[in-house]
């Protein structure tokens, strides 16, 4: 019980402290009309703009299934405006406001430490 308690306040802070993880992370606060895909970089103002700013670890991820690994991993991508070809992910990141779709890929020298980072981390427990 003690456990879906703390996986259930996990997910609501994940999605509902956006300006808490700003402040927090020393992330500065983007203006609303500058929260789009741009090309010098991602869409900021998401429930993914942590995997930008610092290093994903277990807490972060505790009690997550493949799936969701999966599509957390792909956030990053979708936060610079990749294209999607496999249908499920493109049906998910399409229902998300901040999603526009521009790139057919997301060259590595686009990404920065942190993402490069959470993406292998991310990659190697999707297995």
């Amino acid at each position: 019980m003690k456990r879906l308690l703390y996986i259930s306040l996990a997910v609501f802070a994940l999605l509902f402290s956006q300006e808490t993880k700003a402040q927090r992370y020393d992330v500065p606060s983007i203006p609303k009309q500058s929260r789009t895909v741009t090309k010098s970089g991602p869409v900021y103002g998401t429930q993914y703009d942590w995997l930008s700013v610092r290093y994903a670890n277990y807490d972060d991820i505790y009690g997550m299934d493949k799936g969701q690994l999966r599509v957390l991993r792909n956030s990053i991508y979708a936060r610079h405006g990749r294209k999607f070809k496999d249908k499920n992910l493109r049906a998910y990141f399409n229902t998300q406001r901040w999603y526009k779709p521009i790139y057919d890929e997301i060259p590595a020298s686009r990404l920065n430490k942190y993402e490069k980072a959470n993406i292998e981390f991310l990659k190697k427990l999707e297995q």
